[in-house]
C-alpha cells in the first residue's frame, strides 16, 4: 500500500506541480518513514503486552498501554519541527536551488501536520490485533494506507487546486483518528476488569 500511495503521490505532483514540488516530496517519504518506524516500534513494543494481559483478563494493565503521553511528545518536537523549521528536514537532505527554498517550507508544513496523528493511526492497528479484532486493524490499515489516501489525492487537486494536494495525508490522518479514537473507547469498555480479593 506505502508502494502504491508513493506512486500515486509521484504521478499527481508531476502532473500539476513539477519535478522540484517532486524532489521536495522525496524529503517528505523519508521523513515520513522515520516516523512511521518509531510508530511501528511503540505498536509493536505494546503489542505482546496488550495481548497478555487480555488473555489474563487484566483490562486496567491495557489501560495502562493507552496512556501515549511520552511517545505523543516525541512526535508532537517531530511534527514541531516541521513546521518550525521545515528547511532543517531540506538540508539534511539535499543543497536546495532557488526554487526548492521557495517552495519547500509551505509543502512541509502542509504535509507534516500529518505526523501529529500518524502516531495514533499505526499504533491503534497493533492494538486492534492484540485486543483480537482483525477487522478493525485490517480496515484502518488500508483505508489509511491506500483507499481514502488514494482517492484525496486524486480528489483534492481537481476540487482545490494543486497545493491541495498536500493536505492528502493530514485530512487521511484526522477522518482516521476520528473512527480510531471511537473504536478505542468503544472496546475498552468492553476490557474485563479485576475483581479485587476480599
Amino acid at each position: 500500500a506505502v508502494g502504491i500511495l508513493t506512486v500515486l503521490f509521484n504521478r499527481q505532483i508531476l502532473k500539476y506541480l513539477g519535478t522540484n514540488a517532486l524532489a521536495v516530496y522525496g524529503i517528505i517519504v523519508n521523513i515520513s518513514s522515520f516516523v512511521q518506524c518509531c510508530a511501528y516500534s511503540v505498536g509493536q513494543a505494546s503489542q505482546p503486552i496488550i495481548s497478555m494481559n487480555l488473555g489474563t483478563k487484566l483490562g486496567g494493565r491495557i489501560k495502562q498501554t493507552l496512556d501515549m503521553r511520552w511517545n505523543q511528545l516525541l512526535f508532537s518536537v517531530l511534527d514541531g519541527l516541521s513546521l518550525i523549521a521545515p528547511m532543517l528536514y531540506v538540508r539534511i537532505f539535499m543543497t536546495p536551488t532557488k526554487e526548492i527554498l521557495e517552495i519547500a517550507p509551505s509543502i512541509i508544513r502542509s504535509y507534516g501536520i500529518s505526523f501529529l496523528l500518524l502516531p495514533l493511526n499505526v499504533f491503534s492497528t497493533y492494538y486492534f490485533q492484540a485486543m483480537v479484532k482483525p477487522t478493525a486493524a485490517f480496515l484502518i490499515s488500508v483505508a489509511r494506507g491506500l483507499v481514502l489516501s488514494g482517492i484525496l489525492i486524486f480528489l483534492l487537486p481537481i476540487i482545490a487546486g494543486a497545493n491541495a494536494i498536500w493536505f492528502a495525508m493530514p485530512i487521511t490522518e484526522l477522518i482516521i483518528a476520528i473512527f480510531v479514537i471511537a473504536l478505542i473507547i468503544r472496546y475498552t469498555k468492553q476490557l474485563p476488569v479485576q475483581k479485587k480479593n476480599s
